[in-house]
């Protein structure tokens, strides 16, 4: 089966306006596994929201995932104003397909204002992405070592350009520290205006991020034998920074049980500023 090209950023930040606080998305982006890619209700939810705050940045936000979502139906994003205050105003999002809501956000905006700065620096003992190979490179040429829902998932297209810190550590060392980076960046927003690009972070930033939470020696990819399924997604905006530049994805588990499994990840900008804070949720279950 022929799969439809991956979503562009220009198709993500199409919404038409159905009524006031009222949008439709009729572009969809599926996830390895066939149903609609969390991150694309993450971004468009926050697109959404933003396109009813006047002028200011999103500075955190956190959604649910209530019900898998289907990539061949439009999305309606309804958005409700709780607050418009002198710096801050903040919004909740409903994302429903055939009336029924697969997910809600709550999220945050702020008029920035002068005070300190201050972030934890980038590790400086990791490769640049011009020395890495491109995830799906990489993947395809060690089809022979890996599972075939590995290859598939890694090599089918999808919008986002991937190059994995230490791919061999990652893929086949067993007993791995529940941690990776990578650099990852979307090109097709190349162009598009500063105030939507927070919108396209949390759609690069929902993206290999839940899997780390699996744990040590066990690769995080949904399959005949693992299913994955993402539960919420909170970001923290720090500062500016745009999708179509490379940033470094640092990612983390700091506990897994009862079938869930909580994963963070600091995003960086190639100045090695912090840019991004996240955390997800996920559901784990063995299938079969």
């Amino acid at each position: 089966m022929t799969r439809p090209p991956p979503i562009t950023a220009a198709q993500l930040l199409d919404l038409q306006t159905v009524e006031p606080d009222l949008f439709r998305s009729h572009h969809t982006q599926a996830n390895p596994a066939g149903a609609l890619f969390g991150g694309q209700v993450l971004a468009q939810g926050l697109a959404a929201a933003t396109r009813t705050v006047p002028g200011w940045p999103a500075h955190s936000l956190h959604g649910y995932f209530l019900r898998a979502g289907d990539a061949k139906l439009p999305v309606d994003y309804q958005v409700e104003r709780l607050r418009d205050g002198r710096r801050f105003a903040a919004r909740t999002v409903r994302a429903s397909q055939d009336g029924r809501v697969i997910f809600h956000l709550h999220c945050s905006f702020h008029d920035p204002e002068p005070g300190n700065s201050h972030h934890q620096p980038m590790p400086d003992d990791l490769p640049g992405p011009e020395a890495l190979l491109p995830l799906d490179t990489y993947v395809a040429s060690h089809a022979d070592r890996l599972p075939d829902a590995t290859v598939a998932n890694y090599t089918a297209p999808f919008p986002l350009e991937l190059r994995l810190v230490a791919p061999e550590t990652y893929f086949f060392a067993a007993g791995q520290a529940p941690r990776r980076a990578f650099w990852v960046r979307l090109p097709s927003a190349a162009g598009t205006a500063d105030r939507d690009q927070n919108a396209l972070l949390a759609f690069l930033s929902d993206y290999w991020l839940a899997g780390i939470a699996v744990g040590p020696g066990r690769l995080s990819t949904n399959s005949q034998q693992l299913s994955i399924n993402s539960l919420d997604h909170a970001i923290w905006f720090h500062r500016p920074a745009r999708a179509d530049e490379w940033l470094l994805y640092f990612c983390d588990t700091p506990s897994g049980g009862d079938g869930r499994g909580l994963a963070r990840g600091l995003l960086y900008d190639q100045s090695g500023r912090l840019v991004a804070t996240t955390s997800q949720e996920a559901l784990f279950r063995d299938v079969g």
